[in-house]
């Protein structure tokens, strides 16, 4: 085989690779986004400016929060109900029934931002707000 032959199937290898690749994150996030509880959700952390798309989903007593791109199965983060805790809120400029809110969220010790839709956020505060109460055990 000359060079140019091999060259010319390690592009049809390299591209079949990443037609793989992309329908795989297709998958993915089609199976996410379609989850019953699931919304989308970007976080940053307290300091950064720069924000990462994702999409999170009601777990029994948690947040699954998953990166948006992204080929693992596994959340990146989880935020268990009783810990969470929202702190304020920012209302974007953005007009509309789909203005996005910021608000800052604090999780065992660690504060961080999160935006998402109005909707979505006031399906997250009902959840928050519907937990058990806290404290001690009915005898």
């Amino acid at each position: 085989m000359t060079w140019a032959g091999t060259a010319g199937a390690a592009l049809v290898v390299l591209a079949l690779v990443a037609l793989v690749v992309l329908v795989l994150f297709a998958v993915r996030v089609r199976r996410l986004g379609r989850r019953i509880g699931s919304f989308e959700c970007a976080l940053r952390p307290v300091g950064r400016r720069d924000w990462t798309s994702g999409i999170a989903v009601f777990g029994v007593g948690r947040v699954d929060w998953y990166r948006l791109v992204s080929l693992s199965l596994r959340p990146t983060r989880t935020f268990a109900r009783e810990d969470l805790e929202v702190r304020e809120r920012t209302h974007r400029a953005a007009g509309g029934r789909d203005q996005v809110t910021e608000i800052r969220c604090c999780s065992q010790g660690e504060e961080f931002d999160l935006a998402m839709r109005r909707g979505s956020l006031a399906g997250l505060v009902s959840w928050l707000e519907s937990a058990p109460p806290r404290g001690e055990p009915l005898v």
